[in-house]
């Protein structure tokens, strides 16, 4: 089997779903990953590394892209493919005020770009955005949308379309533990439609992270970052945002099942 996992970041992989993805990885499926951009206006926390000789655009982005494919061998993914936009910033109005970023670039482009992967790879299950972004970087909604559209499309340009798309979720009582809206950002106990335990998978989940330096920062704080996304090495959730096949059975009625 081969799963197909389309974020927009460096490090969003490790932090969203990187137990999930290892999980498989280790069952021996194949496990890709498609990165939008390469980072390019993330902010430096590793006090070892120096800001400036990474300024944002290409150079910080060859920085978080070696970082990427470190993390990648480490949970044992296949080496990340990269769209090659730019990444747009965080938050909204930084990525407004920045024209190259992938908020700007046409919706229909990406997705067809995403969608030529997934004709290539052939995936099974599609990995991807919630309609939020999983917190509201506008990358991340931007992406979420674009890999809706080729999951759909797909079914037009291959024999054998990917089955499922699965979002990443947090429910509302893990977000109300962060500074993130949990009414907005986390989702009801019944939306969630799969719980992978991680824990078995912790450390990898753990020396992932790290290998993004310039993100997470030093090991000895990696308390806060636990602090910050609490739940983090426990468990991950994924609601359903596409599914392919006829589940209910063919038929008239909408409410079959229910």
């Amino acid at each position: 089997m081969r799963l197909l996992a389309v974020f927009a970041h460096p490090d969003d992989e490790s932090f969203f779903c990187g137990g999930t993805l290892a999980k498989y990885a280790s069952m021996g499926h194949g496990v890709y990953l498609v990165c939008a951009t390469r980072g390019e206006q993330g902010e430096v926390r590793h006090p070892e590394i120096d800001p400036d000789r990474y300024p944002k655009g290409e150079a910080r982005g060859r920085l978080r892209q070696a970082e990427l494919e470190t993390a990648c061998r480490i949970l044992g993914l296949q080496p990340p493919i990269f769209l090659g936009y730019q990444d747009s910033g965080y938050p909204l109005e930084v990525a407004q005020a920045n024209p190259q970023g992938l908020i700007h670039q046409s919706l229909a482009e990406v997705e067809e770009a995403l969608l030529e992967h997934i004709v290539q790879i052939r995936p099974q299950v599609v990995i991807g955005f919630d309609p939020q972004g999983y917190y509201g970087h506008p990358d991340h909604i931007h992406l979420h949308r674009a890999t809706l559209g080729a999951f759909w499309r797909a079914g037009n340009r291959m024999a054998d379309p990917p089955r499922r798309l699965f979002f990443p979720v947090r429910s509302k009582e893990r977000v109300a533990r962060t500074r993130f809206d949990p009414d907005r950002y986390g989702v009801s106990p019944d939306s969630i439609a799969v719980r992978v335990d991680v824990l078995p998978y912790a450390q990898t989940i753990r020396t992932a992270l790290l290998a993004h330096r310039s993100q997470t920062g030093p090991e000895e704080g990696f308390g806060q970052v636990l602090e910050e996304w609490p739940g983090l090495l426990e468990e991950e959730c994924f609601a359903l945002g596409g599914l392919r096949g006829g589940f209910l059975g063919e038929g008239p009625d909408l409410l079959a099942g229910l």
